[in-house]
């Protein structure tokens, strides 16, 4: 998981403490570069203090929530009168998680608070579709699956896929095929385009955010990508499918694309 988080400095050692050597955790210094990082930068997560400034300021969060919808927020943040009103704005905003220092913040429950929210709806729904052929796999295999749909841009291509499960693409393949799984490069494709498609619905972003953003080359990639797994462009996409019917069609794509020999 890549973390950005915006917090005073005794409250960034506890959360590096926290997230261990498993997840990315970069650090911004005003509310500005918060801004500009979860634009440019692939981030699953935003933990910030409204005070981490030194005064208590929440217009950044509020901006932050309306501009990018898609990305989930903690709070984290010292207990204080004037901290509890902006909680409360906050949550107005749709801020759903709230850390305390030295009250919530112990590393093992804080730790299982990050890694349960669901930094990625769409890859949850898709992995829930694909329930079902997944729970015949080998134990290897369903969790680099679900380390493809929770953090997409680690994963380049099919041989990064095989490489999470421990295995050549070979044995990948062999794993996949008597699950009903023909083609690791479209599970790869559909989680990319997953994460394509929650971006696209943050009105802060152009489709040229979106495509570097997710990891292509150029607006055409993506757009190619798209083409392939849905019929559709990638504006088409954005203005008349829904994440429910997307993931739909996308799980249906996984489930009959065979190999080409």
């Amino acid at each position: 998981m890549d973390v950005v988080a915006y917090l005073p400095r005794s409250l960034f050692s506890h959360l590096k403490i926290v997230l261990g050597s498993e997840h990315v955790l970069t650090a911004v210094y005003s509310w500005g570069e918060l801004q500009t990082t979860v634009k440019h930068l692939v981030t699953d997560l935003v933990v910030a203090d409204p005070a981490a400034s030194g005064t208590v300021e929440v217009e950044g969060l509020e901006e932050l929530r309306r501009q990018y919808p898609s990305l989930p927020v903690i709070v984290y943040t010292s207990l204080a009168p004037s901290g509890i009103s902006a909680i409360v704005r906050l949550a107005r905003s749709g801020v759903e998680h709230v850390v305390l220092s030295r009250f919530d913040d112990e590393p093992r429950r804080f730790l299982e608070l990050i890694e349960g929210i669901p930094a990625f709806a769409l890859g949850d729904r898709m992995l829930q579709e694909l329930a079902g052929p997944l729970s015949g796999l080998p134990v290897v295999v369903v969790r680099a699956v679900d380390q493809l749909f929770r953090s997409p841009s680690r994963f380049k291509s099919a041989q990064d896929l095989a490489g999470a499960a421990g295995m050549n693409l070979r044995t990948l393949y062999r794993n996949l095929e008597p699950a009903g799984i023909y083609s690791a490069r479209a599970l790869v494709v559909s989680a990319r385009l997953l994460r394509a498609y929650a971006y696209l619905q943050d009105p802060g972003r152009s489709i040229k955010d979106v495509a570097a953003k997710s990891g292509y080359h150029s607006p055409w990639q993506l757009s190619q990508q798209m083409r392939e797994l849905t019929g559709m462009t990638t504006e088409q996409v954005r203005k008349e499918v829904n994440g429910d019917a997307l993931v739909a069609l996308l799980a249906e794509q996984v489930r009959r694309r065979r190999r080409k020999s």
